[in-house]
């Protein structure tokens, strides 16, 4: 009986390399995901959003959604107390009347408020969508 013998050999540059790109480019379009799904109010958690560092063939990269609430609106919060003047300009813009934010006020100190995720589903779809597909390309 004859032996068979099956040898591989990975070319470990030209993987490292390869995932370098997967990186990036998962990276970019999990960037341009988040920004696409932020709510926007002023624009401004969704031009707080960036990619860092923005350079490709780093091996590490932080998607940053940098203004302070970022994190209430991904996650909620639980009930807190809200200045009502502060809520004044939001109400007008959303519901048309500044008067309705002592109602809004309300609401957060007895409800908190709803998440609103724009990160996680990002980074879920560029994994479900790019990760699988790019990961088969690398082993080929």
């Amino acid at each position: 009986m004859a032996s068979l013998t099956v040898e591989v050999k990975l070319d470990r540059d030209a993987i490292t390399k390869k995932m370098s790109e997967i990186l990036f480019s998962s990276m970019l379009d999990m960037s341009a995901i988040a920004k696409r799904l932020a709510p926007v109010d002023t624009g401004r958690l969704r031009s707080s959003i960036r990619l860092i560092p923005f350079i490709f063939g780093k091996t590490e990269y932080t998607l940053l959604a940098s203004v302070e609430y970022a994190g209430d609106i991904e996650f909620g919060t639980k009930p807190h107390l809200v200045d009502v003047e502060t809520l004044k300009g939001w109400a007008g813009r959303k519901l048309g009347d500044p008067g309705l934010s002592g109602a809004v006020a309300f609401k957060i100190a007895t409800q908190g408020t709803q998440p609103q995720p724009f990160m996680r589903p990002a980074l879920f779809q560029v994994q479900k969508r790019e990760l699988g597909k790019n990961l088969r390309a690398v082993l080929k």
